[in-house]
Formats: C-alpha cells, structure tokens, sequence
C-alpha cells in the first residue's frame, strides 16, 4: 500500500473515505523524498478503489510525486504531494 502521503492528496481531493482507508500507514512528516521512494518501491502499486477516475487521479498523483521526488530526492516528501497537487 501507498504511504498515507496519497492519502493526504485524496483527502484534500475531496476522494473517498474507501480510497483513503486504501492509501496506507500515517506518514512521518520529516520524511524525504529519497525514503519516500524507497517505501513507494516496496509497497508496490496503488491499490485499486473500484472507481476508474480515482483510480486515474491517484495514478496520476504517484507519478507526479515520483518524478518530484527522483528529481529532488532531499526534498520532503510533504512538499512532493504539495507540488503534485498544484499543477
């Protein structure tokens, strides 16, 4: 399962209560973007919710933080979510 970094993405999405019960563990806040990947590359994919456009959305979600997070991999992961959200 995903960290429950994605479930802070969903939640300020207005998501499910089912997407975020499938989105993971709480997320240290300290956390960095190059722990994130390693926890993102055990975890394995996003679990499926059932609905095509979240399951789209929170995809979506992933690859940006990812792509972020490769290329900034002392940032938090915090503000990987922060700009995933944004653009």
């Amino acid at each position: 399962m995903r960290f429950s970094i994605l479930a802070i993405g969903l939640a300020a999405a207005g998501l499910s209560n089912q997407a975020l019960a499938q989105s993971g563990q709480m997320m240290d806040p300290n956390m960095t973007c190059a722990d994130y990947l390693k926890v993102e590359a055990q975890a394995g994919p996003t679990p499926k919710t059932g609905d095509a456009a979240t399951d789209k959305m929170a995809a979506e979600l992933d690859k940006k933080m990812s792509d972020y997070c490769k290329a900034n991999p002392t940032a938090k992961a915090s503000d990987a979510m922060m700009k995933a959200m944004g653009d």
